[in-house]
């Protein structure tokens, strides 16, 4: 925008100053024409000076979100600048869910020292669908997670999981035991690691009803049983959409007080799913539009900090 304006007053200058030349020149004026062309300098000088005051207040105050709900952020990519902290800071963000790849460092100690100066906490991001049905791999993750949390002053908040199951290459022909082996790892590791506060992101469709440990019910309730906090990816692009594809987990969440976010994408995806294509300002509308729908407690989430930062005003 900056480069744009200066190239304008260029242009402006020039023009002015060629016409005008030509002009006095030929009536003989100079005299006068120098003092009015100091003026037309002074007039374009302050038009563009307001122009990127303008322009700066627009980027600032404008584009920033604006809401009373907790608001996290998925956080995939480790060697992202502090840039995209002070981004999320800015734009309110309390809680990052921070993808180290299993890496347990100095780097993430300072990481969450910076988050934690912010007023942000920090909750370890991690996800394999391999570990429904081998939980010894998630174990040893969680061997270093420990050793890092007992290393370190700043730690992490807790565990954010994304643990898919319709990720396993069996999901069509053995959907329903697949599910309940999944409930069976939440089971496990909520009650093995019962001092660890956990997350657990979910599709907005699992409903499928199954039995598990004697009780048969939807999917998605035995998840929110053995979950700290349930994270809907209730992935679409306006707010009457995502509390419709939530509707059943926002119901047994108010029944039961239960911790629930929902969640906006903004990667580029299909056009239904995400806010890719209509940019920042539309999508902290449509949040802002969901503390007016939504008559309970709740948090929001974005996935994800690299695309959020990128998408279009």
């Amino acid at each position: 925008m900056y480069y744009f304006l200066i190239s304008i007053v260029k242009i402006i200058y020039f023009g002015i100053h060629l016409d005008l030349r030509i002009f006095f020149y030929y009536n003989k004026y100079m005299v006068k024409f120098k003092k009015f062309k100091q003026k037309i300098i002074l007039v374009v000088v302050l038009i563009v000076f307001g122009l990127l005051i303008v322009s700066c207040t627009n980027n600032s105050d404008t584009n920033l979100l604006n809401t009373n709900c907790p608001l996290g952020v998925w956080w995939w990519d480790y060697n992202l600048t502090e840039e995209y902290l002070q981004f999320a800071s800015k734009n309110g963000v309390n809680e990052i869910y921070y993808c180290n790849s299993n890496k347990f460092n100095q780097e993430n100690a300072d990481f969450i020292i910076t988050a934690n100066q912010l007023d942000i906490d920090v909750y370890w991001l991690c996800g394999d669908y391999k570990w429904i049905e081998n939980k010894n791999d998630f174990y040893e993750a969680m061997a270093k997670f420990e050793k890092f949390q007992n290393d370190y002053s700043n730690i992490y908040k807790g565990l954010h999981l994304d643990v898919e199951p319709h990720q396993l290459p069996n999901w069509k022909s053995d959907r329903e035991n697949i599910i309940i082996n999944y409930i069976d790892f939440i089971k496990t590791i909520t009650e093995k690691y019962n001092n660890i506060c956990f997350d657990f992101d979910i599709p907005f469709w699992l409903e499928d009803i199954v039995t598990y440990d004697g009780q048969t019910k939807e999917a998605f309730k035995f998840v929110f049983d053995y979950a700290d906090r349930v994270f809907i990816m209730s992935y679409r692009d306006n707010a009457e959409k995502m509390v419709e594809v939530a509707k059943q987990e926002l119901e047994y969440a108010k029944e039961n007080n239960k911790s629930i976010f929902l969640s906006a994408e903004t990667g580029k995806e299909e056009d239904i799913v995400t806010f890719f294509e209509e940019g920042k300002k539309y999508m902290y509308s449509q949040i802002n539009q969901l503390e007016k729908l939504v008559d309970q407690p709740f948090g929001f989430s974005i996935h994800h900090i690299k695309s959020w930062y990128n998408l279009k005003n």
